[in-house]
């Protein structure tokens, strides 16, 4: 195994490499996110020096899990999301526009025992601002980027060539999570929990998820006019209101989302609808989406609330707006299913 800073400087052709600052450790002590400076880079050229950052993950080590959800299968799966998130960042990043901006990406590493993924530093991109809780108004640039990236990978299950990112996205979705599942009190979210999970399975129209799009993993810039997203080890397919859904819920409190759900609802769909008719959909196909879409957004909040009743039921996302919400999707699929 290489050490970063060799790895860093051979892929960017610099004359020396300084790491500046450990930014972040991994979940469950799986590495770090690292800040480093490069001096004369011959890939990047200028400003000289360079900030970058390595995410650098360690594939022999692993700890405890920080709620007890050790296991070889959470392992395993862990590990084969920073797989994933290396082929995002290698083979897919590049696909997107300032609309959907992400980190650059220099290029990735692997070894039996370890992956460097290698990035732009999006602070130094002038995305420096990280936010916890969101006004209302701050959360329409990320809705905004939700839209444009969901809009610009419609239709990405019915590729004929290779995919190489989750066949489905987020970290939640039920095969996913049978020991959560399991951990469940008697409910009827816990037995219609199929159900769910197959309404958006069946979706006619479906994208590519970011996967895990709460508000800590969007970087703002100054005015919070414009975002940019990270952290892409979910990402595969969904519907679009997976996303959305799980995105409103990490930066709104209870009231906010209670008072102000449809206006951001109605604002990511009116943007979903702009873009897919910019990308050559025709007005009515753009609707069948944003209709199919809409109706399942209670599902989609059902489905992550599933997840939250297993893994944490006392978590500060068990509220009562949350409940409700489940219940609607709940009454939904049993609707539909007759």
């Amino acid at each position: 195994m290489i050490s970063p800073e060799i790895y860093i400087k051979r892929a960017l052709k610099a004359k020396y490499v300084d790491r500046i600052e450990s930014i972040q450790t991994l979940w469950s002590g799986y590495g770090e996110i690292v800040r480093y400076r490069v001096h004369e880079s011959g890939v990047i050229g200028e400003p000289d020096p360079h900030y970058v950052i390595l995410k650098s993950i360690r594939l022999d080590k692993v700890n405890e899990h920080p709620r007890g959800w050790q296991s070889h299968h959470a392992h395993e799966r862990k590990l084969r999301s920073y797989d994933m998130e290396a082929n995002w960042y290698e083979n897919w990043s590049s696909r997107c526009s300032k609309s959907e901006r992400v980190a650059q990406c220099y290029g990735v590493w692997r070894s039996d025992d370890a992956i460097y993924i290698l990035m732009e530093d999006l602070d130094a991109s002038h995305y420096s601002v990280r936010k916890v809780k969101l006004a209302v108004h701050e959360c329409l640039a990320v809705l905004d980027w939700l839209a444009n990236f969901h809009a610009r990978f419609l239709g990405i299950e019915n590729r004929t060539d290779s995919f190489d990112l989750w066949q489905r996205g987020t970290y939640w979705h039920l095969s996913t999570r049978p020991d959560e599942w399991h951990a469940m009190t008697d409910s009827l979210l816990k037995e219609h929990a199929n159900r769910i999970d197959s309404a958006m399975e069946g979706a006619t129209y479906k994208t590519l998820l970011h996967g895990d799009a709460k508000v800590a993993n969007f970087c703002f810039s100054a005015d919070l006019n414009q975002v940019a997203a990270v952290d892409f080890q979910y990402v595969g397919v969904g519907i679009g209101v997976q996303d959305v859904a799980y995105f409103l819920g990490s930066c709104l409190s209870e009231e906010n989302l209670s008072e102000n759900l449809s206006f951001l609802l109605e604002h990511y769909f009116g943007e979903l609808s702009r873009c897919l008719v910019a990308r050559g959909e025709s007005p009515d196909s753009a609707e069948k989406v944003v209709m199919e879409w809409d109706a399942l957004f209670v599902v989609a909040w059902a489905d992550f609330h599933r997840f939250i009743l297993g893994w944490s039921p006392e978590h500060a996302k068990n509220t009562a707006f949350s409940r409700n919400m489940a219940t609607k999707g709940v009454e939904f699929v049993l609707r539909r299913d007759g």
